[in-house]
């Protein structure tokens, strides 16, 4: 029992320690390595605790430890087996099944490794037989792909051109290209392609030539048509509104549909491609399926470009371009020539011919064709210049692709080629070749005809010996050639000239006619506009604005620019400036000469472009317009405006001297001793002074009538008084002494002509003050000018265009003050005799005025009729205005100068002061009351001197006392039988009684 039990004990401990030990050999080959490195510290614990005991107890305690801790990892182990059975049972199957596949496995590789060993060995063997046929089986391989090639090489011809017909550029090359390589390598030896590889090499050269021509229609022809077309069609055939938007000063594409088209087409060419690989030439595609290969042209080049680095043509096209960049730069130039001269039609041939520099003005049609000219080329050549840059770029790009050494051009090349060609386009519209002719002649053209000596048209002239030989020739010079191969291009674009002779010889019977064939061609070229120095104010401040355009470009530092800036600015102050001052010198001469200085200018409808109702002379009006053109030089050439104002100077200085000259041809004909008395008087400070401080004067200056400024300040009775000052001044400088005919200006033509004088220089000056005035100052302007506005000029000229100002007003209004004294003076000159002639005592009744009144009648008549028609009518007002006071003063005083005086002869005198005042009141249209007060005085001496001094007491002072003293003289001379003593009494009794009435009063 007890030997069964045990030994069914013993039987599951041993199946246990079975299953312990194979899961333990399960772990084991699971984990291996923790088990290994947990039983190896296990043990070293063990050894390291037996090894310190001291005592076999301490050993037997750690042994009786450890068999418990390994009869309770048995129990535990027991517990988990029992827990797990089945899992270990499945484990158990798992690991037998695995084992099984493992030997397998094992089996089948060695029976692989020997059977791979025999392979071996028989291979080994049949080496060379196999070597053999690997051979074959490569040449039978690279045979087939030959005729492969054969078969594409022979239809590359038709294939590339299809893709040119369609301008599949791209492809075309690509195929090209290829099928070439394989001429020249693998399909070298093959003789029956020889046909096919010239072919192929002559498309080649012609694909390099198309390529070459599509590049630079793409450069210069492709979107500056479209500018020409977009023109047309804002335009059509209005000139009218085409010429009134030319006329409008644009420094850019402008503002209109047409304008605003114009503008995408430089933004589409300056904007990067957003393909990039259409700028660096990387992953450049070609789309075969689109029905316009050129509608992206920056794309399109980039592909002509690439096309070119395929071809390895590359530096021969960029050599090409270079070479013909002027050529088309000019035939651009040519074409918009001549659209706008299809598109404008001619001026109608009813319109006057304009002469002189007239048409340069803004409105003109030749300035407004030139400037549409002149935009319309700068539009293009924007456009050219953004292709050559995205040109530059391809090329950049695909150099550095296909490793290429090329020498490219850079932007600064294509802007002086830009630059050239404009110079080239300005000469001939600046006319560089008839400029130093017309200056050379401009002088013998101002001669007057009195100074040519007419026996010079009559005299033997030499006849110079015809030579029928050359001198020299520069045919081999490097100038003649460049401008030959420069012209010889020239005529290619325009289809002229085949040849041109630029030898410097005398023509003969040979050469004489070609030369003249070649000026014919020449001379046919279209212009806009015909050629002349003066272009250049038309074109100036746009030709500005792209001249920054370009430094802009260039990068120029300040100080320094471009050769167009300097050719433009060489030309102004060289040549145009030289021009100008001899035009305007031969204009100031033709205007001031002797015989011409004082016609007039009666023209409505220039008078009313003056604003001016009264003639002028024809002087200050050409002076004027002179001064006007340089005026509108100032803002056609802003960079010249103080240069300009500087002739404006010496143009009013010569003519002021001029005019000063003619005012003392008036007044001082002869010499000092013969006077004019009314020029030395407005000479005189103080007679000048107090004649500009009287009332009149000032209302004058003023602009008022004087009429007004009485009613509103003074009463008659004060103007009355002004106009007695005014006589007895006039009559204390001249005193009693009788006036020489030759110290007064008897000839009333000499009055007229003073009078154009004055009008004509107060007109001048005050045009002159008004154009000071509106010039902008240095010292006040902003510096911020826009194109075509007067620029801001040295505060110096603006003084000294005033002060020359002045001095034409100062002068106007010595002529007016000379007209005012000149006519009182001739009443002086008329007067003064009547009553030396002693005529007033005679016994016959004369009904007609004194011979000395009529001429002084006629006189006023005359000055009036000469004066009225030159004259404004307040100045004619101020000349008249006072005459009867005069007069009266001049009449009244002459008593003391009558020897005796009757009825008949106080009839007379009222007769004569009747006549002058009814021709006064004619020109004043005014009753002059001082004349009634001097008739008065007359008819006084009807009575005797007690009836006269009687009336004084009855009705009051109406004379002075001296008038009174003079008229009781007269009575006593003209009565001799009064004592001394009756007119001494009488004297005394007049003394008391106005002394009586001063009181009174």
């Amino acid at each position: 029992m007890t030997s069964s039990s045990s030994g069914g004990l013993e039987e599951v401990r041993r199946r246990r320690r079975s299953q312990t030990w194979a899961l333990r050999g399960v772990l084991s080959w699971v984990k291996p390595q923790e088990e290994s490195i947990y039983h190896s510290g296990l043990l070293m614990s063990v050894i390291r605790t037996l090894s310190a005991s001291e005592s076999n107890e301490q050993r037997d305690r750690e042994k009786a430890r450890l068999e418990r801790e390994y009869r309770k990892s048995d129990l535990r182990l027991d517990q988990l087996i029992t827990n797990h059975d089945q899992s270990l049972k499945d484990v158990m199957q798992i690991f037998g099944e695995v084992s099984g596949r493992l030997a397998e496995s094992r089996k089948r590789i060695r029976t692989i490794k020997d059977n791979l060993a025999a392979c071996k060995r028989l291979l080994h063997c049949k080496r060379d037989e196999l070597k053999e046929r690997w051979l074959e089986g490569v040449e039978h391989k690279h045979v087939m792909l030959l005729l492969e090639q054969i078969d594409e090489v022979r239809d590359v011809g038709d294939r590339v051109g299809g893709y040119i017909n369609k301008k599949h550029y791209l492809h075309a090359t690509q195929l090209l290209v290829t099928s070439l390589n394989r001429l020249g390598t693998d399909l070298k030896m093959v003789e029956a392609l020889k046909d096919v590889n010239l072919d192929l090499h002559a498309r080649r050269e012609k694909l390099h030539e198309g390529l070459i021509d599509e590049l630079h229609k793409h450069l210069y022809q492709r979107w500056t048509k479209e500018v020409l077309a977009l023109r047309r069609q804002g335009s059509g055939r209005d000139s009218t509104n085409t010429l009134t938007r030319a006329g409008s000063d644009r420094a850019s594409l402008g503002t209109g549909k047409s304008d605003k088209a114009r503008k995408n087409l430089l933004e589409m060419m300056t904007t990067p491609n957003k393909n990039k690989g259409a700028v660096d030439g990387e992953g450049l595609q070609e789309d075969v399926t689109g029905t316009d290969p050129e509608a992206n042209s920056q794309h399109f080049m980039a592909i002509l470009v690439e096309c070119l680095a395929l071809l390895g043509k590359l530096p021969d096209a960029v050599e090409t371009i270079k070479r013909r960049m002027q050529k088309e730069l000019g035939i651009i130039i040519q074409r918009t020539t001549q659209q706008i001269v299809e598109y404008h039609p001619s001026a109608p041939p009813d319109d006057p011919p304009v002469s002189g520099p007239a048409y340069l003005k803004a409105d003109s049609r030749e300035a407004k064709l030139l400037q549409e000219l002149l935009q319309v080329v700068f539009d293009q050549f924007r456009l050219v210049v953004a292709a050559h840059q995205s040109v530059l770029v391809s090329m950049r790009a695909s150099s550095d692709k296909h490793g290429i050494e090329v020498l490219l051009y850079t932007m600064p090349d294509v802007w002086s080629k830009v630059q050239a060609s404009l110079q080239v386009m300005l000469s001939e519209y600046l006319d560089l070749s008839q400029l130093g002719t017309n200056q050379q002649q401009a002088p013998a053209a101002t001669f007057t005809e009195t100074a040519t000596d007419i026996s010079s048209f009559f005299t033997k002239k030499r006849i110079p010996r015809s030579k029928n030989y050359s001198l020299f020739k520069f045919e081999a010079s490097y100038h003649a050639m460049t401008m030959n191969s420069y012209l010889m291009e020239q005529a290619a674009g325009q289809g002229g000239l085949d040849e041109f002779d630029f030898g410097l010889s005398i023509p003969d019977a040979n050469t004489g006619s070609n030369a003249k064939s070649s000026s014919k061609n020449m001379n046919e070229k279209p212009l806009v506009c015909p050629a002349s120095p003066h272009n250049i104010t038309a074109i100036f401040n746009p030709l500005q604005s792209f001249v920054r355009e370009i430094e802009d470009a260039l990068g120029c530092s300040p100080g320094t620019h471009c050769t167009l800036y300097v050719f433009i600015t060489d030309y102004i102050k060289d040549a145009f400036l030289a021009q100008l001052h001899v035009e305007t010198a031969g204009r100031l001469e033709q205007a001031t000469k002797a015989l011409d200085q004082w016609r007039t200018c009666k023209d409505p409808s220039l008078l009313k472009t003056m604003k001016v109702n009264r003639p002028l002379l024809q002087s200050s009006i050409s002076v004027w317009q002179s001064i006007e053109e340089l005026r509108w030089l100032l803002g056609a050439l802003p960079l010249y405006a103080d240069h300009f104002v500087s002739m404006m100077c010496n143009t009013l200085m010569n003519y002021r001297e001029t005019c000063q000259a003619a005012y003392r041809g008036i007044t001082q004909p002869d010499s000092e001793d013969k006077r004019i008395i009314s020029a030395t008087w407005a000479k005189d400070e103080d007679i000048s002074r107090f004649l500009r401080d009287l009332p009149n004067w000032r209302a004058l200056q003023a602009g008022v009538s004087t009429e007004c400024a009485v009613e509103g300040e003074e009463n008659p009775e004060e103007v009355g008084e002004r106009n007695r000052k005014e006589a007895e001044i006039l009559t204390g400088n001249l005193g009693d002494q009788l006036i020489p005919q030759h110290e007064i200006l008897a000839d009333p033509s000499q009055l007229r002509t003073l009078a154009h004088l004055q009008e004509s220089l107060e007109w001048f000056g005050s045009c002159i003050v008004k154009f000071a005035t509106s010039l902008p100052k240095k010292s006040t302007s902003s510096g911020i000018m826009v194109s075509g506005e007067v620029p801001p000029v040295s505060d110096a000229s603006v003084q000294t265009l005033t002060s020359l100002a002045k001095d034409f007003e100062e002068l106007a209004h010595t002529c007016l003050l000379v007209l005012h004294l000149e006519v009182r003076l001739h009443c002086f000159f008329y007067l003064l005799p009547v009553a030396r002639g002693g005529g007033f005592a005679s016994g016959l009744d004369s009904q007609e005025p004194d011979t000395d009144v009529l001429k002084l009648i006629k006189d006023l008549a005359t000055i009036d009729e000469a004066l009225s028609n030159t004259l404004h009518p307040r100045k004619c007002k101020y000349i008249f205005e006072g005459l009867g006071p005069l007069i009266a003063n001049i009449l009244m005083t002459s008593v003391v100068h009558i020897r005796r005086i009757n009825e008949n002869g106080i009839k007379k005198m009222c007769r004569n002061i009747f006549s002058i005042q009814q021709q006064l009141t004619n020109i004043t249209m005014t009753r002059e009351l001082a004349l009634d007060q001097a008739r008065q005085y007359y008819e006084m001496m009807y009575h005797s001197p007690d009836e006269i001094l009687n009336a004084i007491m009855n009705r009051g002072k109406q004379f002075s006392e001296l008038e009174y003293i003079n008229a009781l003289q007269l009575l006593h001379r003209s009565s001799p039988g009064h004592s001394q003593e009756l007119l001494l009494t009488s004297l005394q009794r007049l003394s008391e009684i106005l002394g009586d009435i001063g009181v009174t009063v």
